[in-house]
């Protein structure tokens, strides 16, 4: 949690630097518009006038430009926004004061000068800090109070009852029009300090949804980074040695880490057990379940069990470990070299394909995913020839529903395809350019799913 605050923090008090380093370029541009307007009436003024707008002018610019270096530059502190702020307000009240000097004193309260306190003010509200505001707000509010009293003490100007109008269009002072100007003045203050205060909570709002949001990706990232290591290390590490088969299987890992998983289990000298599986959802719970149902799939085919018995019992122990919403499509084919069959079942795996005599053929789908009932219905063994020449080729739904740029799927037609014309390759160079070609697809873009083959081909 504290963490979390320092960062806050940290992160104010760049955007306050940043704010304040606008505050400054704002700054020299309100000093070009009051040089416009001192140019425009120059004529019409005193020469007195004259000197206290330009002399004021030149003083304005020379402080702009220090405090500008001063922001840019690496001495700035969080501090020196009272500082510029408050400098702001006093240099304003410094030039009306001067103005009390000229033959109307009056004009000390109704120069345009004074209503550049309000987009000074207004800049405090971007340095995100409620006091700001109302230090410097409340230091004009007090000044101009200051000045009102200082010219009615020294009878420059004599505070005088009517309204507006004479306000407004004579010499004269009135209290209704000083004690307007000071309730805006005021009033103005209290809302850019609300408003510099609703920001701040904004902005932390903003900054912390940003940190966990940050922290919330990193998580993934490394429960990715971990799944990614566990689904590796539970991957057939070396190829059993069946005479007259060929083996080769891999998982490419896509944008999200699933569950892929595939397994060459020798069950005699002459026979293998292939299985491939894809567990539901991604990253670290996909792969713990992944990792759960290798670990039971060596153990049930170490004994002397049917493919069926196989199946129920994984699904029996998925059923009652796992959540309902989790499950596991799998495909399990048993080759028997010494026969030339192949017995194969399916529970909701995308079917795989056999090169035979010439021909692509879909092992179709027999039963259900495992986990989703307590038993498997319809769960049939079936058998099929496995001459010499044969190939089984085995893929998880990543490889099938990989999409192009316009949004088709590569598809199980361009899978029989590819497994038509490659037949004659070897497992491992046929499955590298599988994988190749549906990355071309794709157009060379990342696969959102992992992508799991693996291929047998039975030597002649």
């Amino acid at each position: 949690m504290q963490d979390l605050s320092d960062r806050i923090s940290d992160a104010l008090a760049k955007e306050e630097a940043r704010a304040e380093l606008f505050a400054s370029y704002v700054r020299l541009a309100l000093l070009i518009v009051l040089t416009t307007i001192a140019l425009v009436n120059a004529p019409s003024l005193t020469f007195m006038a004259n000197v206290f707008n330009f002399g004021a002018l030149v003083v304005g610019y020379a402080y702009g430009l220090v405090v500008l270096a001063r922001v840019r530059g690496p001495g700035y502190r969080p501090a020196m926004k009272y500082i510029t702020s408050c400098s702001d307000v006093v240099l304003v009240f410094l030039l009306l004061f001067l103005y009390t000097k000229i033959e109307i004193p009056s004009v000390a309260l109704k120069n345009y000068v004074y209503l550049v306190l309000f987009p000074l003010i207004a800049l405090t509200a971007f340095r995100y800090d409620r006091m700001l505001t109302l230090v410097s707000g409340g230091l004009a509010v007090v000044l101009y109070l200051l000045l009102v009293a200082f010219l009615w003490f020294s009878k420059l100007v004599t505070l005088t009852p009517g309204g507006y109008e004479r306000e407004l269009f004579s010499a004269d002072v009135t209290y209704v029009g000083q004690g307007t100007k000071v309730l805006i003045l005021t009033v103005f203050v209290l809302l850019v300090s609300h408003l510099a205060q609703y920001s701040r909570k904004l902005f932390h709002k903003l900054v912390s949804d940003e940190l966990s949001l940050r922290d919330q990706q990193e998580q993934t990232e490394r429960e990715l980074a971990l799944a990614s290591q566990v689904q590796a290390q539970f991957l057939p590490r070396a190829l059993p040695a069946i005479p007259r088969l060929e083996m080769y299987g891999i998982v490419r890992e896509g944008q999200f880490v699933g569950g892929d998983y595939y397994d060459f289990i020798p069950a005699a000298k002459d026979r293998l057990l292939v299985v491939s599986a894809d567990v539901s959802g991604k990253g670290v719970p996909a792969a713990l379940i992944m990792a759960e149902v290798r670990g039971s799939t060596q153990l049930l085919a170490s004994m002397p069990i049917g493919l069926e018995d196989l199946l129920q019992r994984l699904n029996s122990m998925l059923y009652q470990s796992t959540e309902k919403k989790s499950f596991v499509t799998f495909c399990a084919a048993e080759i028997d070299i010494s026969s030339g069959l192949l017995a194969y079942v399916n529970a909701g795996h995308p079917p795989p394909l056999l090169w035979s005599r010439g021909e692509v053929s879909s092992l179709v789908r027999g039963t259900i995913p495992l986990g989703i009932c307590p038993t498997l219905p319809q769960l049939t063994t079936h058998t099929v020839s496995f001459p010499p020449g044969s190939m089984l080729v085995c893929c998880t739904d990543g490889v099938l529903e990989q999409r192009d740029l316009q949004g088709d799927e590569y598809g199980e037609l361009r899978l029989r395809e590819f497994v038509r014309t490659h037949a004659w390759q070897d497992a491992e160079r046929m499955t590298q350019e599988l994988l190749a070609e549906v990355k071309d697809f794709g157009g060379g873009r990342a696969a959102e799913d992992d992508m799991s083959v693996a291929v047998v081909k039975h030597r002649t």
